[in-house]
């Protein structure tokens, strides 16, 4: 599935074409587009937002936020999974916010994940979620095809594995390139999400079969 990794005007327009699953968001995307706001004020913003669902970070070094979020929900109309919250992965603080957020009912994804062993603790968790930061792997001198194509090998051996999303995408062809990997979703800024969708017809074919359009 595609998302729009952003929360500015343009990608809440955008969001509205249903080959858009969603947002996501972090901290700094809420920052950078939405200066102010926090946790909060984005999820009872983007309850109103069209899509599948939408991503928003909850953080592991506080926990006060799981209680605002579990009465957000308890008072809301829509089904919790609408949401589900990116936690920054060090799994041994993740462990005890993880439970919590399935009691609530919302989705889990497992965020910064650059291991195999930050991927596996995802899956023994059981989260919804892995997200993997393409292009932060390779200035962090990972290399993220052979990194992702090695968690989902490991995936395959597991029923309850996690969907892999990918971010930190800077062009077409990088997001054209995890998706020949295999990963299962992608997130990307509006400026690529908007050329994403673009048609290509390089033989001309659209404009020959509108001429040839008969009712």
């Amino acid at each position: 599935m595609l998302y729009i990794d952003g929360i500015c005007e343009k990608s809440v327009e955008l969001v509205k074409q249903p080959v858009f699953a969603g947002i996501t968001t972090n901290p700094t995307i809420l920052k950078r587009d939405r200066p102010g706001w926090g946790l909060m004020d984005a999820m009872k913003f983007l309850s109103k937002v069209p899509g599948e669902r939408h991503f928003v970070q909850g953080s592991i070094s506080s926990t006060d936020w799981i209680q605002k979020v579990k009465e957000f929900i308890k008072k809301s109309d829509f089904d919790p999974e609408f949401f589900t919250i990116k936690l920054p992965w060090d799994p041994q603080k993740a462990s005890t916010i993880v439970p919590q957020l399935n009691d609530i009912g919302v989705g889990v994804c497992a965020t910064a994940v650059y291991t195999l062993q930050q991927y596996y603790a995802a899956v023994s968790m059981e989260v919804e979620y892995v997200a993997v930061y393409f292009d932060r792997m390779k200035k962090a001198g990972i290399d993220p095809d052979l990194r992702i194509t090695e968690m989902l090998d490991i995936g395959d051996w597991h029923s309850n594995a996690p969907r892999i999303i990918a971010a930190s995408i800077k062009d077409i062809e990088s997001a054209n390139k995890l998706i020949s990997l295999g990963v299962h979703d992608l997130t990307l800024p509006i400026e690529i999400a908007a050329e994403y969708i673009q048609g290509s017809f390089p033989a001309d074919d659209l404009n020959r079969f509108e001429e040839d359009f008969k009712l």
